[in-house]
């Protein structure tokens, strides 16, 4: 089954650049997807095949621009899912030149760092300035009705009861495979495109290319707060060779990419 999870970049509100650090363009062929949206995180998490952390399905992750006074409303990324792991795992195999600047800047959505006894995880500690205000990281690994299983000091979390596979329920990254990601211009919601939004939301009345979530009953735009839009088969087939082909039609871009802001849950 192909999936399409579809969001709302809050943090990012330029139609034609992202500028938070969720989703991280690593280069042209990788996106990593950290912290935030904690529903898709804890969803995709359940959807672990054991032996080769892929997802069961065939899933992309796409997201458009968050709210503007413009009322510019684009696909700002898009990627498909090929590869799901803990903060640990990440933190281990995400090494090396093409790694560097994603671990290094100081807002680096790869921010928790793996603790160890005797060779098993115990918790985390908070290495960057991501989610740092009011200890936001902690619900990046772990939800409210797990917290009580936790010990939280200073900048870091361990565990007191309990494992980290049933503990850390939003213990979850990604590894997106790169099909788009705005460095100077965005994928605009042409009939095509807003046809399909339709199709795959009959329940939605008044979607347009801005409020392509539908409206809320006060007629603001609908940002999906807290959640997201899935997209299934055909819809979801259809949808991606729509972008497949806005993509062509963009071109090249400039790939230069350095986030100016954080990002949020």
């Amino acid at each position: 089954m192909k999936r399409i999870w579809m969001y709302s970049v809050a943090a990012s509100s330029d139609p034609d650049r992202i500028e938070c650090v969720v989703p991280w363009r690593i280069n042209n062929e990788f996106i990593f997807f950290g912290p935030c949206k904690k529903r898709i995180r804890e969803n995709m998490r359940k959807k672990f095949t054991k032996n080769s952390n892929k997802p069961n399905d065939i899933i992309y992750i796409v997201g458009v621009n968050g709210s503007n006074f413009q009322q510019v409303r684009k696909i700002v990324f898009c990627g498909e899912v090929i590869e799901v792991m803990t903060f640990a795992e990440a933190y281990h195999k995400l090494y090396g030149e093409e790694y560097e600047k994603l671990r290094n800047h100081r807002m680096s959505p790869l921010h928790l760092k793996p603790i160890y006894e005797r060779e098993k995880l115990i918790g985390y500690e908070h290495v960057s300035l991501e989610h740092i205000q009011n200890d936001a990281w902690v619900s990046d690994v772990i939800s409210h009705k797990n917290i009580q299983n936790v010990i939280v000091e200073d900048r870091i979390i361990l565990l007191k009861k309990g494992t980290p596979e049933k503990i850390f329920d939003r213990d979850c990254c990604k590894l997106l495979r790169n099909l788009f990601f705005a460095s100077g211009k965005g994928i605009r919601f042409d009939n095509m495109g807003l046809s399909l939004l339709r199709d795959a939301q009959p329940q939605k009345a008044n979607i347009d290319n801005y409020a392509v979530f539908g409206r809320t009953k006060n007629g603001h735009a609908n940002g999906l707060r807290g959640t997201y839009l899935e997209i299934i088969e055909p819809i979801s087939d259809r949808f991606i060779e729509w972008i497949d082909q806005k993509v062509k039609e963009i071109g090249s871009q400039d790939l230069r990419y350095e986030p100016s802001k954080t990002c949020c849950s």
